[in-house]
């Protein structure tokens, strides 16, 4: 994957006042670093609730939570993972007669989506040969890829330069 064409979309469930949510903070601010300082072409975070009925209709979706679950479940199958228990599906009845809902999508704390250009890439967290793999453990993996990407562009460097006699 090219360093230079990353895009992260960070969906919380609130966006708390800075300062007030030290691990949504942190998570931000580890972000927007690899943003500023980094190759990471662009940060969204975006608010998108606690759930969402799965049969809304897009005028009742302004952040196209429906949408994006449904990618994000594909991306979980083509890759063998799960995206639960941090996605939690329950079915539901709607009190209006003239809206059933099959269920909804109780969405997680904070959600990590890494895309390459258009293409999704990584989905964090998520559950992968029961192993969990956490916000956290994807910010990671970026930064770490960051240091690698660096550290090729130095040794590409250093076999540039031609020593001064």
């Amino acid at each position: 994957m090219n360093v230079d064409s990353i895009r992260l979309v960070l969906r919380l469930r609130t966006l708390g006042p800075s300062g007030l949510n030290p691990p949504q903070t942190e998570v931000i601010d580890r972000l927007q670093g690899l943003t500023e300082d980094g190759p990471i072409d662009d940060l969204d975070v975006d608010v998108w609730g606690t759930s969402m009925g799965l049969t809304r209709t897009a005028d009742r979706d302004p952040v196209g939570t429906s949408e994006t679950v449904a990618e994000f479940t594909r991306w979980a199958d083509v890759h063998g993972c799960t995206l639960r228990p941090a996605f939690d599906w329950r079915s539901a009845e709607s009190e209006d007669a003239d809206e059933r809902r099959s269920g909804r999508v109780v969405t997680p704390l904070i959600t990590l989506a890494v895309y390459d250009g258009v293409r999704l890439r990584a989905v964090y967290p998520h559950v992968d040969d029961d192993d969990v793999n956490t916000v956290h453990d994807g910010i990671e993996a970026l930064e770490s890829m960051v240091r690698d990407a660096e550290r090729s562009d130095d040794e590409q460097n250093e076999r540039l330069v031609v020593p001064l006699q």
